[in-house]
């Protein structure tokens, strides 16, 4: 038992590969999002006026 590799390299670049890929899809949200994002924004600040005054 002296090879105590579980995974071949090879199978270590394919995953490596796919994650890759996943970041690239996910790094530029949609317009849809960036404007979701604004509005809960715009709520959570609301949000801490109301809560200040």
């Amino acid at each position: 038992m002296d090879n105590m590799d579980f995974f071949s390299l090879d199978d270590l670049e394919a995953v490596f590969a796919e994650l890759d890929e996943i970041e690239a899809d996910e790094a530029e949200p949609t317009e849809e999002e960036k404007a979701s994002e604004r509005r809960y924004e715009e709520i959570i600040k609301k949000h801490k006026n109301e809560t200040t005054t």
